[in-house]
């Protein structure tokens, strides 16, 4: 059984193995998969697993879950509460730059530096303790414990030198400076994320809003979520099919160009399917609706695209496996080079390898290693989408080369193609790969020699 959620949270490539060993933990899952760029969660079990212990094993590890069920019903409030959260890490990392600003080049009070270092370590950066003291509970480390560690080192010392009157300089814009920087990358990483879901969105843009059923020869306008498989709906010249049917009654010309790439209309007749989403150009119709929700085929084909940007090829997986042994390598480094700093450094020796410790915490991050593959994937896909040259495939590591479910769409000499094939069985026994009365373009022709030359048979 496969199972698809929402991780709040994932800041990094340790957060991501950190939830992917605690899914693992559950009895009955075989996989689980979290991609960072989306914060999209995909586990497979051999027998039904209840959400509430998805989300208590989530909860013990620092982050949230969010089902897909509660998701569809609120999308609006999730969209709102991401939205207020990239404006609330805007207004964070804004104060904390001018205030480190003001730390470093003019405030020369250091009960003044306090108060504004104060607030930047608690308010700006709470989340990094919020991240880390869960984490810490269950003996793990992650972006968020370089941080905390780095910064507290040099904030507490700094207090400790304006209260209790030591003899040397507090280092107030230490903690603040790497605090606002760290923020700008989080927010700059948070805006590039909401954009990587561009593809999904304009897929989600095509379907109709309403769909005009018939009821005792009545016709009243009703919300898409609210029809049933068994509606009779009426479709009017210029507008969209709502939901994947059969027509009943009357004929036209429908624009299927959304599916096959076609660009002249399709004669459709008594008797002949219809898909939701396609534009009916000319002729009114009555059809019966057939597939509605996540059974029509526009679903199916935004879940393929939220399953290919969801997948982790190869290279990310290792990635992801070299940044979760990367925290603890940084933390006994930088322990090893305080000892080293403290012991053979120049005086003041503690000043001198605390900084040179905090250095290590805070330069080494493995937060754009493993980042850049997932965000390269979303930002790839959407942009196949938008240009109408999609390959889509699941990359499993546990599948064979040879059967990898691929849906390619190619564009070539101004037309469009669409090749369904599972595996290369289609291609192999000599199969048409694209619909009859189509005259494929030697591009196309040349794509399709090298598919089947590059893959050993079975």
């Amino acid at each position: 059984m496969r199972k698809q959620f929402y991780i709040e949270g994932l800041h990094c490539a340790s957060c991501v193995y950190t939830t992917e060993k605690a899914l693992k933990t559950i009895p009955g899952i075989t996989e689980a998969v979290v991609n960072l760029a989306t914060g999209n969660a995909v586990v497979e079990s051999i027998e039904k697993i209840d959400d509430a212990k998805i989300k208590d094993v989530i909860k013990g590890s620092g982050y949230q879950a969010i089902m897909e069920e509660e998701l569809i019903k609120d999308s609006e409030n999730h969209n709102h509460l991401k939205h207020k959260e990239i404006n609330d890490l805007k207004i964070k990392t804004i104060f904390s730059l001018i205030s480190a600003a003001l730390i470093m080049f003019f405030i020369r009070n250091f009960y003044l530096q306090f108060i504004l270092a104060t607030i930047i370590q608690f308010w700006a950066g709470w989340e990094f303790y919020k991240a880390t003291l869960p984490a810490l509970r269950k003996l793990r480390a992650n972006m968020d414990t370089l941080v905390v560690v780095g910064t507290s080192v040099a904030y507490f010392f700094s207090t400790a030198v304006v209260f209790l009157k030591y003899e040397t300089m507090p280092y107030f814009e230490t903690s603040t400076a790497i605090i606002a920087l760290v923020l700008l990358g989080r927010y700059l990483e948070a805006k590039a994320k909401s954009g990587t879901g561009e593809a999904i969105k304009k897929l989600i843009g095509l379907q109709a809003k309403t769909a005009r059923v018939v009821h005792n020869k009545k016709e009243v306008d009703i919300p898409i979520e609210e029809v049933v498989v068994g509606d009779i709906i009426r479709v009017r010249p210029g507008e969209k099919i709502p939901v994947d049917g059969v027509i009943v009654e009357g004929e036209s010309a429908i624009d299927e160009s959304m599916v096959t790439g076609e660009s002249m209309p399709a004669s459709k007749y008594k008797g002949d399917r219809v898909i939701g989403a396609t534009m009916n150009r000319s002729g009114s119709f009555i059809y019966k609706a057939t597939k509605v929700g996540k059974d029509t085929m526009l679903s199916q084909i935004i879940k393929l695209v939220e399953e290919a940007q969801g997948s982790k090829a190869p290279i990310q997986r290792l990635a992801d496996i070299i940044s979760s042994y990367f925290v603890p390598a940084v933390i006994i480094l930088a322990i090893s080079t305080f000892a080293g700093w403290y012991v053979f450094g120049p005086s003041p020796v503690f000043i001198n390898a605390m900084f040179r410790a905090i250095a290590v915490l805070i330069i080494a991050c493995p937060c754009a290693m493993g980042l850049a593959t997932p965000t390269a994937i979303m930002v790839g896909t959407g942009i196949g989408f938008a240009r109408a040259v999609s390959l889509l495939q699941e990359a499993s590591p546990r599948q064979e080369p040879s059967r990898y479910v691929s849906r390619v769409r190619m564009r070539a000499s101004c037309r469009q193609f669409w090749i369904c094939n599972r595996n290369r069985s289609t291609l192999e026994a000599g199969a048409r790969p694209y619909p009859r009365g189509w005259r494929p373009s030697s591009r196309l022709l040349r794509y399709l020699r090298r598919l089947r030359s590059s893959r050993p048979r079975a």
